[in-house]
C-alpha cells in the first residue's frame, strides 16, 4: 500500500450515486392485509449489522400483493439495501434470494450498474462521507427520512473496478475477523448463561460444598435504596459538579449530565455498587464509572448480613431478566422494588459458597469484557482503514 495526499486520486472519478445504479427504489408505500402464510414484509429494523433478518414472526402479505409490488422489478442477489426511514444508514447485500421477502418504504434497494461492484457499494454506504450526507439530508418530520431523489445526488470519489475489488477484499478480511470474534463473544455469553442457570439454582454444586440451600425471599437478604429528584436547574453538560446517574446511563454514556446543587452522602454512587433501572431496562449492573449521584429512577441494591455483594448481583439477574421478558410487549415498563423483594429463590447460606459461585461468574464476565474490548478496537481500526481506503489516502495495488 502507498499513501497519497491527492484530493482526487489518480484514475479515480467523481460520481453521483444515481449514476452508478441501474435501480434505485424504495419498498411499498401501500397498505396491505396480513396473510399468515404469505411473503415476509420487512422493514428497517430487519437490516442490522450487515445482515437481513428474516424473523419467524415477521409481518406477511399475500402472494397476490407481492406479485403486484414486483410487477415491474424483482429483487435479486447482489442488490444492496439501505435503511432510509427511522434509523437511517444501515445496509446489507441481498444473498440467496428466493422471492421470500420484500420491503416497506423504510428500505431502499440499490442495484449497481457496470461502474461499481456490490461489495464496494456496500462499503461506500458505510463510509463517513455518505453517512454524513445521509444525516444532512434527513427530512424534518416526526420520523427522520431520506428521499430517493436526494440519495441519488450524493457524490463521492470512485476508484476503477480493479481497485474496488481489492478494497472490498481487504475490508472483508476485517469483517471476517469481526464476525468470528462476535460469534465467540456470543458463545461465551451463552456458556455463562448456562453456568448461571446451574450454579444459581444449586443444580451444579462446587467441590467442597454440600450444605443444603434455603428458599428465601430476596427481601430477607437485600433492600433497595432510591435516589433523589434533583432540581433540573442545577443540571449541566460542562463537567462541573458531580455526574448524575440516570436510567439510561446504566447501559451507555450517550448523555452525561452533571449536578452542581446540594446533595447528601446517601446519594453518592461508587464503583462496585449494584444499580437497577426502574424504567425500561431492569437488568442490574455493577457500576464502574466513578463517583456519581443516584437519581430517583435508579435503585441501589443494599445487601443485608449473610449475603455476598457480588453473589447478590448475579442472584438478582435471573428474576429481573424474567421480569424484563414478561414486560417486553408493555408500552410503559416500570419496576416495582417491593415486588422484586417478594420473589422467592434458593440460595446457599454458606458465605464461602456464595463467594465461590460469584468468583466463577465474575471471571466469565471478565473474559467477555476483554473480548468485547478487543471487538470494539477491531471495529475502530476497520473504520479508520475504510476511511483512508475510500478517500484514496491509502492506495492499493490492483492487478
Amino acid at each position: 500500500m502507498t499513501k497519497t495526499n491527492q484530493k482526487i486520486p489518480e484514475r479515480w472519478s467523481v460520481k453521483k450515486l444515481g449514476e452508478c445504479l441501474s435501480l434505485l427504489k424504495d419498498g411499498t408505500h401501500g397498505t396491505h392485509q396480513n396473510s399468515p402464510d404469505g411473503i415476509m414484509l420487512l422493514s428497517a429494523k430487519d437490516v442490522i449489522n450487515g445482515n437481513i433478518l428474516l424473523p419467524s414472526d415477521s409481518r406477511r402479505i399475500s402472494q397476490k400483493d407481492f406479485n403486484m409490488l414486483h410487477k415491474n422489478y424483482h429483487l435479486q442477489n447482489d442488490d444492496v439495501v439501505l435503511t432510509i426511514v427511522g434509523t437511517i444508514g444501515r445496509c446489507a447485500i441481498i444473498k440467496n434470494y428466493s422471492n421470500n421477502f420484500t420491503f416497506q418504504r423504510s428500505v431502499a434497494v440499490l442495484r449497481p450498474n457496470k461502474t461499481i461492484i456490490s461489495k464496494f457499494l456496500y462499503i461506500l454506504l458505510q463510509g463517513k462521507k455518505i453517512q454524513n450526507a445521509l444525516f444532512n439530508r434527513q427530512s424534518i418530520s416526526a420520523q427522520p427520512g431520506v428521499y430517493l431523489h436526494d440519495l441519488s445526488k450524493i457524490s463521492f470519489n470512485l476508484p476503477p473496478l480493479c481497485e474496488q475489488e481489492k478494497i472490498a477484499e481487504i475490508l472483508e478480511t476485517w469483517d471476517t475477523a469481526i464476525e468470528k470474534l462476535s460469534a465467540l463473544i456470543e458463545q461465551k455469553k451463552q456458556l455463562k448463561k448456562g453456568l448461571m442457570q446451574r450454579l444459581l439454582t444449586g443444580k451444579q454444586r462446587l467441590p467442597g460444598f454440600s450444605a443444603p440451600w434455603k428458599k428465601v425471599k430476596l427481601g430477607d437478604f437485600l433492600t433497595f435504596q432510591t435516589g433523589f429528584p434533583f432540581d433540573s436547574q442545577f443540571f449541566n453538560q460542562e463537567g462541573i459538579g458531580i455526574r448524575l446517574v440516570k436510567n439510561r446511563d446504566l447501559k451507555s454514556d450517550d448523555q452525561i449530565y452533571f449536578y452542581s446543587g446540594i446533595h447528601t452522602a446517601d446519594d453518592i454512587v461508587r464503583d462496585g455498587d449494584i444499580l437497577v433501572g426502574m424504567d425500561g431496562d431492569f437488568l442490574p449492573c455493577l457500576w464502574k464509572k466513578g463517583i456519581a449521584l443516584l437519581n430517583q429512577r435508579v435503585g441501589r441494591v443494599l445487601c443485608k448480613k449473610n449475603l455476598d455483594h457480588t453473589f447478590a448481583y448475579y442472584a438478582l439477574s435471573s428474576p429481573l431478566e424474567k421480569l424484563q421478558n414478561e414486560t417486553a410487549s408493555t408500552t410503559v415498563k416500570h419496576l416495582s422494588h417491593s415486588g422484586v423483594l417478594k420473589i422467592k429463590t434458593s440460595i446457599p447460606l454458606d458465605l464461602s459458597e456464595q463467594k465461590a459461585i460469584a468468583d466463577i461468574l465474575s471471571k466469565a464476565d471478565e473474559e467477555i469484557a476483554l473480548l468485547t474490548k478487543k471487538l470494539s478496537a477491531l471495529k475502530t481500526q476497520k473504520t479508520g482503514l475504510m476511511q483512508k481506503l475510500l478517500t484514496g489516502q491509502i492506495r492499493v495495488k490492483a492487478a
